[in-house]
């Protein structure tokens, strides 16, 4: 993992010209993340068959020894570099994508995380109490953690942390609130 390569991903989404061209900016740069880590695989940009639902990020996972062993062998990545927190709407339409492939694990990349708050499981952390009834759980990281990571290492860290988070609160495996 190159840390001048994340910031100019960073960089490239900040300066895109329009909302398209950050958010595929943005995804280029998870998708670059996840292709970092030992024994991940990516799809990028996957429309179903219908063309009602995009997937940004697909990841198979090998479950390498230094890898994402935690994580399961594939799961979905939402990216949305939005200027706000990401709102309880798009958190439930990632979750019945989710549920609707009978995806595990979703991991959303917001660049200013999600509405609410952890601790009183207010609006968008309230859903992940649902999503774990179904079997679901949700990891969520923020720009601000991506600009500070250094090593690859690091990365697995932060996301075996969040699913732990998740599996313990039974709700979001986000940042502190």
């Amino acid at each position: 993992m190159d840390r001048p390569a994340i910031l100019g991903y960073l960089a490239a989404a900040a300066m895109a010209p329009d909302s398209n061209a950050k958010g595929k900016a943005y995804e280029a740069l998870v998708a670059y993340l996840f292709s970092c880590v030992s024994g991940c695989i990516v799809e990028c940009g996957i429309t179903n068959v219908f063309g009602t639902e995009q997937i940004d990020v697909a990841v198979g996972n090998l479950a390498a020894e230094n890898g994402l062993y935690l994580l399961p062998r594939v799961f979905l990545v939402e990216c949305k570099e939005w200027d706000q927190p990401v709102d309880s709407r798009t958190i439930g339409y990632f979750l019945n994508i989710l549920a609707g492939r009978s995806i595990e694990v979703g991991v959303l990349v917001a660049a200013n995380g999600i509405t609410g708050d952890l601790s009183n499981i207010t609006h968008a952390h309230a859903l992940g109490l649902t999503a774990a009834a179904r079997g679901i759980k949700l990891i969520v990281i923020t720009t601000e953690e991506i600009t500070d990571l250094t090593s690859v290492v690091e990365f697995v860290e932060l996301l075996h942390r969040r699913l732990l988070r998740a599996y313990a609160t039974g709700t979001v495996g986000a940042p502190d609130s």
